[in-house]
C-alpha cells in the first residue's frame, strides 16, 4: 500500500460522500493547499537539482573532461566587483590646530592644576613658589652635583677613563656617552643664575620669566637624557665595577658610590625632573606632551646632539688623556698654565677657605683635643675634621654672634620685626646638637675600634657586627656633618644681611668701626683689636666656605674618610714654615706678614 492510500485510509476519506469530499476539498484550497499531480512533483525535483549543478561553459573544461580549478577559481575573482579604497583620514592636525588644542581653556586649567599640586606654581599667578625653588636649591643641586661626581669618578682619571671606556664599549658604546653628557648637565653658573633671587629671598616667589632660561636650559640637557634612563644606570654600575678592577680598593667603597648615585638619580628623575616639566608648560601656557616634536621645538633640541650616535672607540671629551697619540711631536710644545680650581669662587668663599686652611691638621688637634680624647680617629676622618673646624670657629669667630659689644639694632624686615641679636643668639644655641652628635660618634668608632681588635671566634658573627657597626658609623658621621652644615648655613646667612647693611644703609650695626677688644684670657683671638667689621666679615667668610666643605666638598659623600688625595690637597699647606713642627700657632702672635695675608681683604668690605 503507498503511502497516499495510507493517508486517505487513515482520515476515512472512502467513507466520505461527494459533498463532504468537495468541502474538505475547498478547507484545503482556502489554507493554501493545491492539487499536485505526480508529473509536476517530478519536474520541480528536476529543476531543483538543476539549479543545485555548477553551471559549467563548454569552454572551460579541460581536456580530460574535468574543471580546470585556476580557470574556475580566476573567473570567481574576475566576477567579484573591485572597490576602491577609500582615502584614509589625516591622522596629524596641523601645527596651527596642534597650538589651539593644546592652548585651550580646559588644557591651560589643567597646567594650572597640575602645577597648583605640585606645589610648583600658585593656581592663580605663574610665579614659582619659594617651596619649589628650595627643592631646586637642595635636592635638585645635589642631584645634579652627584652626576657631576660620577662623571669625576669614571672619567676625570687620566690613568683610568681610557681602560674604563674601553671596557664599557664592550658592552654598548652608548653607556660612555651617557656618562658623559650626564657630567656636563651641572653648570654652577647657570645654578646661579637660577637660584640667585631665591637665596636673596628665600621665602618670596619667583617671577618665571626671570628664569626662564635657566630653567630650559637644565631642563633641555636633561630630556636628552631622559629615555636613557635604564640605560645610565646600567652605565654607572658597570663603570664603577671597572674602576673598582683598576684601583682594587674595597668593595664597599665603590658600592657607597654607586648606591648615593643611583639614589640621587632616582630624585632628579623622579621628583626634579617631573617639576621642571610642568614649570616649561605652565611658562607656555599649553599643555605640550612631553615626547612631542612640538616640545623639542620649544626646547631647541637638535638631531645631531641626540643620544646614540657614538661609535666604539670614538674619543669623548670628558674622557681624560684624549686619543692616544702613537707617535710624539719633536717639537717642544708650550706650557700650559696650571688651571686654578678656585678661579670662579667669590673674594668671601676665597678668603674664607684661606682662613680655614691657615693652621696645620696637626696644630688643629693639639689645639682643640689637647688631652687627646680622640687620638684613635684617624685624622682625615670627615667626622673629625668637622667637629675640629667648628671647634676652630667657636673659638675664634662664634663671638660675634653672643657678644653685646656689637650694637645691633633691630630693623623692620617685611612690615615684623626683627632682632638680628636675638636670631644670632637662638642660633647658636643650637650649637649642643653638633657637640651631642660627635660625642655620639666618638662612642660608635671605639666600639667599632674595640670590635676589630677583638672580633671572636664565631667569624660570621664577628662579620655581621662589623658591618653593623661600620654602617652606624658612617651614618652618625652623615648625621654630624648634617647638623653643622645647618648651623653654617644659617649663621652664614644671618651674618650676609649684616655685611649687606654695613655696606648700604648702615642701619643695623651702629659701631661697625669700633675695634673690638677683649679681656687678658680672650686677648689672644686673632681677632683681637680688629675693627667690628672685620670681624663680622671673617666669621661669615669662615662659615660661608666651611658650609660649602659640607655642601659639596671634600667633607661632603658617604664616605666617612677622605682620601690621601683629598689630604694632600686640602691640608698639605703650611702657613708658618718657621715655626718648628707641632708647635702650636697662636693667632696673636703672627707676623706682620701673615696678618696682612690673613687680614681681611679690604675689597671685600668696598663693594
Amino acid at each position: 500500500m503507498s503511502e497516499f492510500d495510507k493517508t486517505r485510509k487513515s482520515i476515512g476519506a472512502n467513507n466520505l460522500d461527494d459533498k463532504a469530499r468537495r468541502e474538505m476539498f475547498d478547507k484545503f484550497q482556502s489554507a493554501g493547499g493545491k492539487v499536485v499531480s505526480d508529473k509536476d512533483k517530478k519536474r520541480e525535483e528536476a529543476l531543483r537539482k538543476q539549479k543545485e549543478q555548477p553551471q559549467i561553459r563548454q569552454g572551460d573544461r579541460s581536456q580530460a573532461g574535468g574543471r580546470d580549478p585556476r580557470q574556475n577559481q580566476s573567473s570567481r575573482s574576475n566576477k567579484v566587483p573591485t572597490k576602491q579604497a577609500a582615502p584614509k583620514p589625516n591622522q596629524f592636525m596641523d601645527r596651527k590646530a596642534l597650538e589651539d588644542e593644546m592652548g585651550n581653556f580646559f588644557n591651560k586649567m589643567a597646567v594650572r592644576f597640575k602645577c597648583w599640586i605640585s606645589r610648583v606654581t600658585s593656581f592663580s599667578s605663574s610665579d614659582l613658589l619659594p617651596a619649589f625653588m628650595s627643592e631646586l636649591n637642595i635636592a635638585g643641586k645635589k642631584a645634579l652635583l652627584e652626576m657631576n661626581f660620577v662623571g669625576n669618578d669614571l672619567l676625570g682619571n687620566p690613568a683610568y677613563a681610557a681602560k674604563i671606556a674601553k671596557e664599557l664599549d664592550t658592552q654598548n658604546p652608548l653607556y660612555i656617552e651617557l656618562l658623559g653628557r650626564m657630567h656636563k648637565v651641572y653648570d654652577n653658573v647657570e645654578l646661579n643664575q637660577l637660584l640667585e633671587g631665591h637665596n636673596a629671598a628665600p621665602d618670596l616667589p619667583i617671577s618665571i620669566s626671570r628664569v626662564r632660561q635657566p630653567i630650559y636650559s637644565i631642563f633641555k640637557k636633561l630630556y636628552y637624557m631622559y629615555p636613557f634612563q635604564g640605560s645610565y644606570v646600567k652605565a654607572v654600575s658597570l663603570g664603577y665595577q671597572a674602576l673598582e678592577k683598576l684601583e682594587g680598593k674595597p668593595a664597599s667603597v665603590y658600592n657607597t658610590k654607586r648606591k648615593r648615585a643611583l639614589q640621587e638619580f632616582d630624585v632628579l628623575y623622579g621628583t626634579i625632573f617631573d617639576k621642571l616639566y610642568l614649570a616649561v608648560l605652565r611658562s607656555e601656557n599649553k599643555n605640550i606632551p612631553l615626547l612631542s616634536t612640538y616640545m623639542e621645538n620649544v626646547l631647541g633640541i637638535l638631531p645631531e646632539e641626540k643620544l646614540g650616535q657614538r661609535k666604539q672607540g670614538e674619543e669623548l671629551d670628558e674622557i681624560s688623556g684624549g686619543a692616544h697619540i702613537e707617535e710624539e711631536d719633536t717639537e717642544e710644545t708650550p706650557e700650559e698654565k696650571p688651571v686654578d680650581p678656585e678661579e670662579g669662587l667669590s673674594k668671601e668663599l676665597k678668603y674664607g677657605l684661606k682662613l680655614m686652611r691657615s693652621i696645620p691638621l696637626e696644630q688643629l688637634r693639639k689645639r682643640h683635643d689637647p688631652r687627646g680624647e680622640h687620638d684613635l680617629i684617624p685624622a682625615g676622618d670627615k667626622a673629625l675634621l668637622t667637629w675640629l673646624f667648628f671647634k676652630e670657629f667657636d673659638e675664634e669667630y662664634s663671638f660675634v654672634m653672643t657678644t653685646k659689644k656689637i650694637d645691633l639694632k633691630p630693623t623692620i624686615v617685611g612690615g615684623s620685626k626683627m632682632d638680628y641679636r636675638e636670631k644670632l643668639i637662638d642660633l647658636y644655641e643650637t650649637t649642643r646638637a653638633i657637640h651631642e652628635q660627635f660625642r655620639i660618634y666618638d662612642q660608635y668608632y671605639k666600639e667599632l675600634e674595640s670590635h676589630l681588635k677583638n672580633p671572636g671566634a664565631n667569624y660570621i658573627e664577628a662579620s655581621k657586627k662589623t658591618s653593623a657597626l661600620e654602617t652606624k658609623r658612617s651614618q652618625q658621621s652623615r648625621n654630624v656633618r648634617v647638623t653643622a652644615k645647618d648651623f653654617l648655613q644659617k649663621g652664614a646667612e644671618l651674618l650676609s644681611k649684616l655685611i649687606a647693611d654695613m655696606k648700604g644703609k648702615k642701619e643695623i650695626v651702629t659701631n661697625m668701626e669700633t675695634l673690638m677688644t677683649f679681656d687678658l684670657m680672650e686677648s689672644k683671638k686673632r681677632l683681637n683689636k680688629k675693627p667690628i667689621k672685620q670681624c663680622i666679615m671673617e666669621s661669615y667668610c669662615f662659615a660661608l666656605a666651611f658650609s660649602e666643605r659640607l655642601e659639596s666638598g671634600d667633607l661632603f659623600g658617604g664616605v666617612p674618610e677622605l682620601s690621601a688625595e683629598e689630604m694632600e690637597k686640602e691640608f698639605g699647606i703650611k702657613v708658618a714654615s718657621s715655626a718648628p713642627e707641632g708647635e702650636l700657632l697662636e693667632p696673636g702672635t703672627e707676623s706682620s706678614a701673615e696678618d696682612e695675608n690673613f687680614g681681611v681683604d679690604p675689597s671685600i668690605l668696598s663693594d
